[in-house]
């Protein structure tokens, strides 16, 4: 098992994005009606009118009331993936590239809720040159010739990267490429990997329903389609001289979204969660090796 513990990624970081800041008007100085959404963005976030009628009220004026002219939406399409939910989606036409100078270093990149044909991820430092480029197929799933011709296509939602070399000063550039379709991304980490132990075979994976599934007086279906979340529960192997240094781990990521990797491998992509821990538990066993168990909430 391993984590990698996210980099804020804020103005600075974000060097470069293809995705426009333009989802709504920006804010400027006048009267609002009912709905009407605005951008700060300066802020990165989006803004809708919730006054009876309309405001003069500025939008970080008006949150702030005891009964509020304006509520914050959430943040504009471009900064979606950076938000802390793998639900909300950045989405751009055809391709999403961005560039980041993280300014220290960094080694993993995960990215959660893909929708498209390919990753390309490429670092280039600036006396090294280019020092890492990896293209990754997100279409799988293709075996046989009927599979080709009939058969929708299978593609990979969720993709880790912890082979990137470790430079403070290179740039990184990701790009999701979905030819003549729109890209997505629910999330998009990058950090540094922390290695726990070994994850044993016999870990459960599976997800949390948040949607309303019941029934009526008369046995109708009631239906409301809501978000999901992953889980994931891992045994786990150490040494034993490590517990103490891993227990502190853990407490320092409570509540702490992180990413947290079974295996990296393709095959066992569903051992890949971003979210944090609802409890864990590590046991002195011997002298050289220990185990634990650890369960583990996505966000949605």
């Amino acid at each position: 098992m391993q984590i990698i513990r996210p980099r804020d990624i804020t103005p600075a970081v974000l060097a470069s994005s293809n995705v426009p800041e333009n989802d709504y008007p920006e804010w400027v100085t006048g009267t609002y009606n009912l709905g009407s959404r605005v951008i700060i963005a300066a802020q990165h976030k989006i803004y809708e009118v919730v006054a009876p009628v309309s405001t003069t009220d500025a939008p970080l004026v008006g949150i702030a009331k005891a009964t509020p002219t304006w509520i914050e939406v959430g943040p504009t399409n471009r900064w979606r993936m950076f938000d802390g939910s793998v639900g909300t989606l950045t989405t751009n036409p055809g391709s999403i590239v961005v560039v980041f100078t993280p300014g220290k270093v960094v080694n993993s990149l995960a990215l959660f809720n893909l929708e498209g044909r390919s990753v390309r991820v490429t670092m280039v430092d600036p006396t090294d040159g280019m020092v890492y480029d990896n293209t990754i197929a997100l279409v799988t799933g293709v075996s046989t010739w009927y599979d080709y011709f009939f058969a929708e296509l299978e593609t990979r939602s969720d993709i880790v990267l912890t082979d990137m070399p470790a430079y403070g000063t290179a740039s990184i550039t990701v790009t999701i490429t979905s030819g003549t379709a729109t890209a997505a991304v629910g999330h998009l980490v990058i950090g540094q990997l922390t290695d726990i132990g070994c994850t044993g075979y016999g870990a459960s994976v599976g997800a949390i329903s948040y949607s309303r599934k019941d029934r009526d007086a008369f046995g109708n279906p009631i239906i409301v389609k809501r978000s999901n979340a992953k889980r994931a529960g891992f045994d786990v192997s150490f040494d034993t001289a490590r517990l103490a240094t891993i227990q502190r781990i853990f407490i320092d990521l409570d509540a702490v979204p992180v990413v947290w990797i079974g295996s990296p491998l393709p095959q066992y992509e569903g051992t890949v969660v971003f979210g944090f821990y609802r409890d864990f538990d590590l046991n002195y066993e011997g002298p050289k090796i220990s185990r634990g168990s650890i369960n583990i909430e996505g966000v949605t």
